[in-house]
């Protein structure tokens, strides 16, 4: 975690104070980056996601922001979310989603 002490909510939200305001610093965007995850484009471009190692646990906090979401689900504004998984099992899921994305580039033909 990037900042001692503060629980994972509020470490995203110190991130994403002056993320994107003309004052931010050139060192603050390069440091938020650093935590930055799930910039997928259109798949994940309704979220900012942060993913910070707590021992063997991985901490990934993700936040609405698009307006058209949030005026659909507005329990979701200024809400960050959070969950926990074993460093071990997320790097599982990686190489899966990255054999599944293999697979389908494949140009062989199919077979009946």
């Amino acid at each position: 975690m990037p900042f001692d002490g503060l629980f994972p909510e509020a470490t995203h939200q110190r991130l994403m104070h002056r993320a994107g305001a003309d004052d931010e610093t050139e060192e603050e965007y390069r440091f938020r980056s650093q935590f930055r995850v799930l910039s997928w484009g259109p798949t994940t471009d309704n979220v900012t996601a942060h993913l910070f190692r707590d021992a063997d646990c991985l901490v990934l906090t993700l936040q609405f922001w698009r307006e058209e979401h949030l005026i659909r689900h507005p329990d979701h504004a200024g809400k960050v979310f959070v969950a926990e998984v074993p460093a071990e099992e997320f790097v599982g899921i990686l190489e899966d989603l990255a054999a599944v994305l293999d697979d389908s580039q494949d140009p062989s033909p199919l077979s009946c």
